[in-house]
């Protein structure tokens, strides 16, 4: 069975020990800028859930969730069940940063085209060597640049993206991850307020 990124192996037995500055059942990985895991139960564990966010989530099916593995140290990439939810809310949350120049570096790549046209966003968790397209897996998106300014509007999801592949987690540019974690924020938050959550 193709693994997960060792980092990701890893980090499941660590939820036993989790810190005090988490929620029992929590843990953060050292690998990854915003990456969670969180049992679920906390005492006989039916799944670990995958967040940006480092509190549990609010419902079992949560829009701010990743996806989920079995509660196992061997989980690898065919064990990972991805939530639909979370894909949408993601698309939508990085075409709102693009709009609102939340990413130096993808806007600093827009402004260095020789031409219009459009660009591709790739997930920096397996950045292709200068000159190359990622591999599709790793091709968060596409998005129209007119005169080295991007374009927010046309923003498309790449429809091979995966948010989970050998090579980790989902690595959203600098300044578009922080934008979407904010998002999760207020979802989380609209989430917890509301007896059924956010429908999204």
């Amino acid at each position: 069975m193709l693994s997960l990124a060792p980092r990701l192996r890893t980090a499941l037995p660590r939820l036993a020990r989790a810190t005090s500055t988490l929620a029992p059942g929590s843990s953060r990985d050292p690998g990854h800028p915003h990456l969670h895991y969180h049992a679920q139960p906390v005492s006989q564990p039916s799944r670990i859930t995958l967040s940006l966010l480092p509190t549990p989530p609010a419902a079992p099916h949560s829009a701010c969730v990743l996806g989920y593995l079995p509660p196992v140290a061997d989980a690898g990439l065919n064990d990972f069940v991805e939530n639909p939810r979370f894909r949408a809310v993601l698309h939508a949350a990085i075409k709102d940063g693009l709009a609102a120049g939340a990413s130096d570096t993808v806007a600093f790549e827009a402004g260095t085209r020789p031409g219009d046209g459009y660009m591709h966003i790739t997930d920096e968790r397996a950045i292709p060597p200068a000159g190359r397209i990622g591999e599709t897996e790793d091709l968060i998106g596409s998005v129209y640049v007119e005169n080295g300014k991007i374009v927010a509007s046309t923003y498309e999801p790449g429809p091979g993206y995966r948010l989970v592949t050998g090579h980790g987690v989902m690595t959203l540019p600098r300044g578009l991850d922080e934008y979407v974690v904010g998002v999760l924020r207020e979802l989380d938050a609209a989430e917890r307020g509301e007896a059924d959550g956010e429908q999204w």
